[in-house]
C-alpha cells in the first residue's frame, strides 16, 4: 500500500496467524496482547483528556470515503507474507515492537515498562471507546464483501445494519502509537524504526478489513493526545524514570 512522503513525515513529526501464534502463547518470551483494562489503573481521570474532539469520519459516498474503500480493496491484494505480517499483529502487541525496540518487551526482563506500557494503553482506552461510541462507523467487513478478514477462515458477508459499529478509531492503531511513541522516547537512537514500525501496525488494521485508513489516522491522533497529557503527571514521568533504570541495568548486565 503506498503511503504519501509527507503524510509518514507529518505521523513521526507528531512522535519527535497459528502455529506461530501457538508457539508464542506458550513461550514465556512474548506477552499477550489483551490487556484487562479494568484491572490498570490510568494515570489520570479520563475526563482530563474529554477537550479532545475528533472530526466525524468521512461521510459515506465522498470523496474521502471512496479514498478509504480504495485503499481497503488494495490491501486486499497484499501477498501472504504482508498478510501474515498483518495477521500477527492484530493478535499481538509488545512483541510486535521487540525487534525495532532492540531488546525484548516482557514481564519476566521489563517488568516496569510492560506496567508503565499497560497503564498507558489503559489511558488509552477511554477517549478511543467513548469517540468508538460517539461515532458509530461500520467497519469495512461490515459494509463490503471483502476476500479476506483476519481472524476468519472465511471473509464474513456484509453487514452493514450491524448493531456494533467500532471501526472510528482504531483501538489496535491508538494502542500501538502510543506503544511508540513512549519507546521511542526510552531508545531515541531506535526512533524511526520504531515509528516505522507502528506505521506498519496500523496498516495491518487495514490490510486485516477491520480499518479504514482514516480510523487509524484518528487513532494517532488520541495517542498523540493522550502521551502529551502523560507529561503532566509526576506518576508517569516517575514511573518513565524507573524504566529508564530498569533498561540501563538489563543494558549493564548483557
Amino acid at each position: 500500500m503506498k503511503r504519501s512522503t509527507a503524510g509518514r513525515a507529518l505521523l513521526i513529526a507528531l512522535a519527535i496467524g497459528g502455529a506461530a501464534s501457538a508457539a508464542r502463547a506458550a513461550s514465556p518470551e512474548w506477552e499477550a496482547p489483551a490487556i484487562s483494562h479494568k484491572d490498570v489503573r490510568p494515570y489520570f481521570d479520563d475526563v482530563a483528556i474529554k477537550g479532545l474532539v475528533l472530526p466525524p469520519p468521512p461521510a459515506e459516498g465522498s470523496l474521502a470515503d471512496a479514498d478509504d474503500v480504495a485503499a481497503v480493496m488494495r490491501g486486499q491484494q497484499v501477498d501472504a507474507a504482508r498478510r501474515a505480517v498483518a495477521e500477527e499483529d492484530g493478535a499481538w502487541l509488545y512483541d510486535r515492537f521487540a525487534e525495532a525496540f532492540g531488546r525484548p518487551i516482557r514481564r519476566d526482563s521489563a517488568p516496569a515498562l510492560v506496567a508503565l506500557l499497560n497503564r498507558v494503553e489503559r489511558q488509552v482506552s477511554g477517549p478511543v471507546f467513548a469517540a468508538k461510541k460517539d461515532h458509530g462507523r461500520t467497519r469495512p467487513y461490515q459494509r463490503l464483501q471483502l476476500s479476506h478478514v483476519c481472524g476468519e477462515v472465511k471473509a464474513p458477508a456484509p453487514d452493514p445494519d450491524a448493531k456494533k459499529r467500532t471501526s472510528y478509531p482504531s483501538g489496535h492503531s491508538a494502542y500501538g502509537w502510543a506503544a511508540a511513541l513512549i519507546l521511542a522516547r526510552l531508545a531515541p537512537e531506535r526512533a524511526p524504526a520504531i515509528l516505522q514500525r507502528a506505521m506498519d501496525y496500523g496498516e495491518s488494521r487495514v490490510i486485516c478489513g477491520m480499518h479504514f485508513p482514516s480510523d487509524v489516522a484518528a487513532a494517532r491522533v488520541v495517542a498523540t493526545a493522550v502521551v502529551a497529557r502523560l507529561d503532566r503527571s509526576p506518576e508517569f514521568l516517575a514511573d518513565l524514570e524507573q524504566v529508564r533504570q530498569e533498561l540501563a541495568r538489563a543494558e549493564q548486565g548483557r
